[in-house]
Order: C-alpha cells, then structure tokens, then sequence
C-alpha cells in the first residue's frame, strides 16, 4: 500500500488547464500571421509557450489563494481581486519590456 495521492490539487488543475486554454488561444491569434509569413515557427512556438506559462501562473495562483481563503468570502473574494489586477499588472509590464 502506498501513502502517495494520485489526484492533483485544484489549484494544480487549475494551471494546468489556464496554460492549456492560453497557449490554444495564444496560437489561435497568431496563426494567421504564421501563414503569411509575418512570423516564424519558432517565434510562434515561443510565444505559444510563454503565453501558456503566464496564463497556467495566473490560474493556478488565483485559485490557490481562493483555496486558502476559503470560509471568509468576502475575503476570499477580495483576495481574488487583488491576485488577478496583480497578475494582469505583471503580464503587461512583462509585455511592455519585451517589446521595449
């Protein structure tokens, strides 16, 4: 018998599907560009993944923080607020000084 879980957390979940959804979106947008030429496999597939990255990071840490504020909802539903503003803040400011 074995004292290990099989099941992810929520939160684990949670990134893993954000990162899925954001890297299909990510690719989606940038497909059409791929076709004419704009840009290369490569540079897509970069961009693929660090959407994907970022989108998984931000899911998985909105729902930790739900988790752990979990019976307090007015705080839990704060907490959200302020971890998505913040999320959203740092994806532009990464956004900012990549193309700066």
């Amino acid at each position: 018998m074995s004292n290990s879980q099989d099941s992810l957390s929520s939160a684990s979940r949670t990134m893993l599907a954000s990162a899925l959804l954001g890297g299909t979106a990510s690719a989606i947008s940038q497909w059409n560009d791929y076709q004419q030429g704009e840009i290369a496999i490569e540079q897509m597939t970069a961009k693929v993944l660090k959407d994907a990255a970022r989108t998984g990071l931000a899911g998985g840490l909105a729902t930790a923080v739900a988790e752990h504020m979990a019976g307090r909802p007015i705080l839990s539903f704060t907490s959200l607020l302020a971890a998505g503003a913040a999320t959203l803040y740092l994806i532009d400011e990464l956004k900012e000084n990549s193309h700066g």
